[in-house]
């Protein structure tokens, strides 16, 4: 939304041309522009907006998403550490089993 915005002058200034051929010529030198605008026109009706929302309404949302991700991230670390603690103690708990296991069969063998 904020790119098909930035394209405002480029479409502004296709109207003040006054010719076919001046229209032409303009949109050739700002062909960039009218494609992000073509594109964003295109996603906008195959999504019923039909009206943007304001830059300030924008910037809010984007902070409360950002806002959202860093509360997942940080409980996705938490749940990351834990996991890594669980292999920890399966690990350990492994070994001493396999410990436990091998001085069995080390007694069996000296009987």
């Amino acid at each position: 939304m904020l790119a098909y915005a930035k394209t405002k002058p480029a479409r502004d200034g296709l109207k003040a041309q006054k010719t076919e051929k001046a229209r032409s010529t303009y949109r050739e030198r700002h062909e960039s522009d009218f494609i992000i605008a073509d594109a964003a026109t295109r996603y906008f009706r195959a999504h019923g907006v039909s009206k943007l929302p304001s830059h300030k309404a924008l910037q809010a949302e984007i902070e409360q998403l950002t806002a959202e991700k860093n509360a997942h991230y940080n409980e996705y670390r938490e749940k990351k550490a834990r996991v890594k603690e669980l292999h920890t103690v399966k690990s350990n708990l492994s070994q001493i089993l396999q410990g436990e296991k091998d001085r069995e069969k080390k007694h069996e063998h000296e009987r």
